[in-house]
């Protein structure tokens, strides 16, 4: 899959409620999630579209900037 031209491996992502959204690509950075809902790649696109407008997504070891603030999720 890719976002936004980059591509991931992410099954899962982390979500604060709000804007903070993190792709999850291993055990690892899912155990670095501890207090964010995980939630499946397949709720992203909603997930992106219903949070605060300054939204963004990162690689959950904060590596990967996929979508800056204020600008527009593309899934391929």
């Amino acid at each position: 899959m890719k976002i936004n031209n980059q591509k991931t491996n992410a099954q899962f992502f982390a979500y604060d409620g709000c804007h903070k959204i993190y792709l999850i690509e291993n055990e690892q950075q899912l155990q670095n999630c501890v207090g964010y809902q995980i939630k499946p790649i397949s709720e992203l696109k909603q997930t992106f579209d219903s949070s605060c407008e300054l939204r963004f997504v990162n690689s959950a070891d904060l590596k990967i900037n996929f979508v800056k603030q204020y600008e527009k999720l593309e899934m391929l």
